[in-house]
C-alpha cells in the first residue's frame, strides 16, 4: 500500500524519487582536498562537485526526466561519541545553503532532508544511541596510530540493498569509488527488477569491463 501510494505521489508531481548515497571520504579524495586543511571549506567544495556530478548523471540517463534527490552521506562523523571536524562542517555548511542553488540542471533538485549514515535505513530503535539518536557512534577510530574508518561502508551497504527492498519506486545512485560497493549494487538491481527504477554507481576513474560486468550500471564521471 505504502509504494503504490508513493507512486501516485511521483504520477501528481512528475518528479521521480532519487535516493544518492554518497561515500564522503571518496568525495573529498576525488575533489582534490585530501589533506582537508579548512573543514568547512572542504565541506563547501565537495557538496557542490558531488551534487553537480549526481545532476549531470541523472540528466545524462534522462534528459527529459525530472528528478528529487535525497543525499544520504557516509563518513567516519563520529570519533567516539564526539563528532568530527567534518561532521561538524557538512552540518554548518547544510544548514546554511540554498538547496535549489545545489543543482546545475533544472530538471533535478535536491532535497533539504540530508540524512547520515551513522543512522542506518533499516534498524532497529532500540539499537539507537540514547543522547546522539544514531545506530553507529565511533565510526573514526585510532588504529595503529592512524585515524580509520569502521562500519562506514557496511553501512552504505546496508541501507543500499534495504532501500531497493522497501522503496521500489525509487531510483537509486551509490556515489563511490570503492569496488566493496559493487556487491550491494548487483543485489539493489536484482530486488529492482522488476519495477521500472534504476540503479547507479557513479565513479570517477577510468577502468575496464574485463572483470566486472558494469554496462547500464556504472557512470563515469
Amino acid at each position: 500500500m505504502e509504494t503504490d501510494e508513493r507512486q501516485a505521489a511521483t504520477a501528481r508531481t512528475g518528479f521521480q524519487k532519487v535516493s544518492a548515497f554518497v561515500d564522503w571520504n571518496s568525495q573529498i579524495h576525488i575533489s582534490g582536498d585530501k589533506k582537508q586543511r579548512d573543514p568547512m571549506a572542504t565541506a563547501e567544495m565537495v557538496l557542490k562537485k558531488t551534487t553537480t556530478r549526481i545532476a549531470r548523471c541523472l540528466g545524462g540517463i534522462d534528459p527529459g526526466g525530472r528528478f528529487r534527490v535525497q543525499l544520504r552521506l557516509y563518513h567516519g562523523w563520529h570519533k567516539g561519541f564526539q563528532p568530527t571536524a567534518n561532521r561538524i562542517a557538512i552540518t554548518t555548511v547544510l544548514a546554511s545553503k540554498n538547496f535549489a542553488d545545489l543543482s546545475p540542471l533544472r530538471n533535478v533538485v535536491f532535497d533539504s532532508n540530508v540524512a547520515y549514515g551513522d543512522c542506518l535505513l533499516h534498524a532497529l530503535s532500540i539499537r539507537l544511541h540514547a543522547r546522539l539518536g544514531i545506530h553507529l557512534p565511533n565510526t573514526l577510530q585510532t588504529q595503529h596510530g592512524e585515524l580509520t574508518e569502521k562500519m562506514v561502508d557496511t553501512a552504505l551497504a546496508a541501507d543500499v540493498v534495504s532501500n531497493a527492498a522497501s522503496q521500489t519506486d525509487e531510483w537509486i545512485v551509490v556515489v563511490a569509488e570503492d569496488d566493496d560497493l559493487v556487491p550491494p549494487v548487483f543485489t539493489a538491481e536484482a530486488l529492482l527488477a522488476r519495477y521500472s527504477s534504476k540503479v547507479l554507481m557513479l565513479q570517477s576513474r577510468n577502468r575496464s569491463e574485463n572483470f566486472l560486468k558494469l554496462q547500464h550500471i556504472m557512470v563515469k564521471m
